[in-house]
Parts: structure tokens; sequence; C-alpha cells
């Protein structure tokens, strides 16, 4: 074996190959013996995760955990009285607050906009639409005892492709 993996194979006077050069450095050179989990490749001692870099990037990240509504809120007397008012900005504001939430958040369980959700808690916009008032109910998993069984939805929500909720039709639910 060459002394150094550049100086090639001297006997045969022919160049050592890349894949040949990196298994001769790997051979050489000290290991704490861990190894990349998805191609078993050894891991530099300053990599500190449990892939190697090329297949890090294939790996895809851990999923987040799903934003939820405190169960609490709904017993709280100020978002009790904004669902009675039916004032929808001050109900989104007093639920992500008090349940540690972002608006990004609360776009994805509701699926309203951010930029709307924004508007709709600063008194920009209002929500007036019954429609989207029943996908934001559903998306916020309002007890019905606070809403009334008008504004329920009578078939499950689905998330298409685009990203929004929508009522399934009858021809998806059978």
């Amino acid at each position: 074996m060459p002394a150094t993996p550049s100086e090639g194979d001297l006997a045969s006077g022919r160049p050592m190959t890349p894949r040949a050069a990196a298994e001769g450095a790997l051979a050489e050179c000290p290991s704490d013996g861990r190894r990349c989990l998805h191609c078993r490749n050894p891991l530099s001692r300053y990599n500190r995760d449990q892939h190697c870099s090329g297949c890090s990037r294939l790996v895809p990240p851990p999923r987040a955990t799903v934003p939820q509504v405190a169960a609490h809120i709904w017993g709280r007397a100020d978002v009790q009285a904004a669902l009675v008012e039916r004032d929808f900005g001050s109900l989104c504001h007093l639920v992500r607050v008090h349940s540690s939430l972002r608006q990004n958040d609360m776009a994805e369980l509701t699926g309203l906009s951010q930029a709307f959700l924004s508007m709709l808690e600063s008194g920009v916009r209002r929500l007036t639409n019954i429609d989207r008032i029943v996908i934001l109910l559903e998306g916020l998993e309002v007890p019905t005892h606070l809403t009334g069984p008008m504004l329920r939805m009578r078939r499950p929500l689905s998330k298409p492709d685009g990203g929004r909720w929508h009522a399934q039709s009858d021809a998806e639910t059978a």
C-alpha cells in the first residue's frame, strides 16, 4: 500500500482511484467507531449528528409537534364572551396567546392564511362568511356547547394538496 493515498500505486505506475484513496485514508485515520445510520460510513469526530453530511441532506427533518389549542381555553370568560359577541379577531388572539401559539400555528390549524389572521386580530378585516367561520371553529376545535349545532359541519374536513381546509363533498366521503 502506498505511503499516502495521493502517491497512487507506485509499483504498477497507475494513479490511485478516488475511491481507493478514500478507503485508504479511512483505514489510516483513527475513528471513535461511530458510523452514519444511513450509509454506515465512519463519522468524523467533529460530526455531532447521527448522519454524514451527504446523508443528512437526504434525511427529512424531524416532524415538529402538531399545534393544538389548550383545552382549558374554552373555560375562560373572555374567550366565551368573544364567541358570544362573534368577535373572531379577539377570539383568535385570545386562543393564540393563552395557548402559546404563533399565527403560523393558527393558520395551520384553521386553514386561514397567516396574513388574514393578522388582519383579523388587528381589526383590519372581519370574518363574516359563514363557511369560513365554520372552518375557523372546526380548526380550533371549539366545543359544540359553546357554538351550537348550527355552526358545526356535518362532514369531516379534509386538506387537499392546495393546503386549504374544505368540507368533503358527498362523493368524497362515499
